[in-house]
């Protein structure tokens, strides 16, 4: 089986490096990309969504929640440059709850708010539940 290799990074820190992929699936602006070997070079804008990295037979599969940005793809490597991004191992899914619940309650009174600040607080809803979402992989049955 031949991988590609996979590299998150956020302005903060390095995610993950070197992560061996047989297949991915980006969240993209223009939709989600499925990313397999022999893959075409591209650039695209990220959109806030789950990355999904399938290892195959030899690596366990990993599941990221990103918040916009760039992804290139480029012979057998994939970068990831993330605003933020959490595998959703290091999900505090409780702390998620909260923030969604905090950015709703921003957004149920939009008087004094910005254009701006709605934006922002709608991507805020919208990681929060994608956070909770990929948190859920993990949590104890």
């Amino acid at each position: 089986m031949k991988y590609f290799s996979v590299d998150i990074l956020t302005p903060s820190k390095i995610i993950a490096k070197g992560i061996p992929a047989e297949s991915l699936l980006i969240p993209t602006v223009r939709g989600q990309i499925n990313v397999l070997e022999g893959h075409t070079h591209i650039v695209s804008k990220l959109a806030t969504g789950v990355l999904s990295v399938f290892g195959g037979p030899d690596y366990a599969d990993r599941h990221f929640a990103l918040s916009s940005g760039v992804c290139k793809i480029l012979e057998n490597k994939v970068v990831i440059l993330a605003n933020t991004a959490e595998e959703n191992t290091g999900v505090d899914v409780e702390r998620a709850k909260l923030a969604l619940k905090n950015a709703v309650d921003h957004l149920k009174n939009t008087d004094g708010l910005s254009l701006e600040d709605i934006e922002k607080y709608q991507l805020k809803v919208e990681l929060a539940k994608i956070r909770i979402q990929i948190g859920e992989f993990t949590r104890p049955r």
